[in-house]
C-alpha cells in the first residue's frame, strides 16, 4: 500500500507535512484465539504494532516517522527528549535517531526497577545516547533547558530538536490518524469485522488522540477506549483533548479541506483504575494479563503500558457484558528481542545514577514473576 495514507487522501498535504519512512507497514491483526476461549470472548483481536519495525517495533515508529522527519527537515543534528530511565520512546528515539544521522539527549527521571529498565539503558547506550538526569518528572523542563544549553550546536547555531515525552505532538499524533487509516483497509479487505471498541494505552495521549481522530477520518464507527497508565495529573480527559484539537487545528491550518471535528472531554470513554500506585508500578492484575498474553497467544506484553491496558479491556468486557462483541487491542509494545546484543555489556559504562537498577531486586522478583528481558 502507498504511505503515508494519510497523504493519499488528502494530497494537499504532501510538502506542507514532512515524513520519512521508518516501519514496515501494514502490520497485522491476528484474534487472540487462545485469550478468546480463556475469557469466553467472541472476537478479540490485536494489532500487532509491536512489529512495525525490525530495528525495534511499538507505538513510537509511526510517531516518528513525523516526528524526526520534521527535525531533519530543518536541519537538526540532534534531538532532545524525556522520558523515565527504562523509557521505551527514549529508546526508540535514540535507535531510528540514529538510523537517519540524528544524536538523541535523553533526559531522564527515576522510576521503580523493571528488567525492561535494564536492557533499555544498555541498548540506549549501545546505540550512542547521551544521558541527562533529573530527581523526578516535574523538573523535566529544567532538565531539558539545561541539555539544551549544553547540546548547543554552534557550528549551525541551533539547539537539539525538542520532542516531548513519549513524542506525543501534532505531529506524532499524525502517526496513529495513519494506523487508523490502515487499520480501516484491512477490515475493508475482509481480515477481520470492524471493532465496535478500541483499547489504546493512554499516557502522554498522543497515540490515543491519533487513533481517535484517525477513526473519525476513516469514517469508522468505533469508538475508542483509552486506559490510563500514568498519573492523574499529567492524564486524563481534557489533556487527550487538548492533543486531539491541537491536532485538528495542526491539519486544518495545512489542508483546510480535511474532515475532522474537535472533541470534549464528555465524548471519551476513559478507563480508569488500572494505573496502579505510580507510575511504571506493576499491578497483579497487570501481570495476570501479560501472563495470559504470552501463555495463550504467545504476546509479548510488559506491566508498565500494555499490561495494564489489557487488564483494563479485560475488565470493562466483562464488567459490561460485551464478551460477544468484536474488540480490538493496541499492542504498542516493541516485540523485537534486542537483549542479546547488550547483554554482555558492563553496566558500570553507564552513569553512576543509573547502577542501582542493576543492583537492586526487580518488580518482577519482587511479585514472583517471571523475568523475562
Amino acid at each position: 500500500m502507498e504511505r503515508p495514507l494519510l497523504f493519499e487522501m488528502h494530497p494537499a498535504l504532501r510538502g506542507k507535512v514532512d515524513w520519512i519512512e521508518l516501519g514496515e507497514f501494514p502490520t497485522p491483526v491476528e484474534k487472540m484465539e487462545g485469550l478468546c476461549a480463556e475469557e469466553n470472548l467472541s472476537d478479540f483481536y490485536i494489532k500487532r504494532d509491536d512489529l512495525s519495525s525490525p530495528h525495534y517495533g511499538g507505538n513510537k515508529v509511526r510517531k516518528l516517522e513525523f516526528v524526526l522527519a520534521h527535525a531533519k527537515a530543518i536541519g537538526r543534528k540532534a534531538t532532545i527528549t524525556t522520558g523515565a530511565v527504562g523509557s521505551n520512546h527514549v529508546l526508540a528515539t535514540v535507535i531510528h535517531g540514529e538510523r537517519v544521522g540524528l544524536e538523541t539527549i535523553g533526559v531522564l527521571n527515576p522510576q521503580p526497577n523493571a528488567a525492561y529498565v535494564r536492557k533499555n539503558l544498555l541498548l540506549d547506550y549501545a546505540h550512542g545516547a547521551r544521558f541527562m538526569t533529573t530527581p523526578s518528572m516535574f523538573a523535566m523542563p529544567v532538565g531539558v533547558v539545561k541539555g539544551m544549553a549544553k547540546y548547543y550546536d554552534r557550528g549551525s547555531r541551533k539547539f537539539p530538536y525538542f520532542i516531548p515525552p513519549g513524542g506525543s505532538n501534532q505531529r506524532g499524533a499524525l502517526g496513529y490518524i495513519e494506523c487508523a487509516l490502515e487499520l480501516k483497509q484491512q477490515i475493508d479487505e475482509g481480515l477481520f469485522p470492524e471493532p465496535e471498541l478500541i483499547f489504546v494505552t493512554l499516557g502522554s495521549s498522543g497515540t490515543a488522540a491519533g487513533l481517535t481522530l484517525g477513526v473519525q477520518l476513516a469514517g469508522m464507527k468505533s469508538r475508542v477506549i483509552p486506559v490510563r497508565v500514568v498519573e492523574k495529573i499529567v492524564c486524563n480527559a481534557p489533556y487527550l483533548c487538548f492533543h486531539i484539537n491541537m491536532t485538528v487545528r495542526f491539519l486544518k491550518e495545512r489542508c483546510p479541506e480535511v474532515k475532522l471535528f474537535k472533541v470534549k472531554p464528555r465524548n471519551i470513554t476513559l478507563l480508569d483504575g488500572y494505573a496502579g500506585d505510580c507510575y511504571a508500578g506493576f499491578t497483579n492484575e497487570c501481570m495476570d494479563a501479560v501472563t495470559k498474553a504470552k501463555l495463550y497467544d504467545g504476546i509479548k506484553l510488559e506491566g508498565t503500558y500494555t499490561g495494564k491496558t489489557l487488564a483494563g479491556a479485560l475488565d470493562f468486557l466483562h464488567r459490561h457484558g460485551l464478551e460477544k462483541r468484536p474488540c480490538l487491542f493496541m499492542d504498542t509494545y516493541n516485540s523485537v528481542d534486542l537483549y542479546p546484543t547488550v547483554k554482555d555489556i558492563d553496566y558500570h559504562v553507564l552513569p553512576g545514577e543509573f547502577h542501582k537498577y542493576f543492583e537492586e531486586p526487580l518488580q518482577e522478583e519482587e511479585m514472583g514473576c517471571d523475568v523475562v528481558y
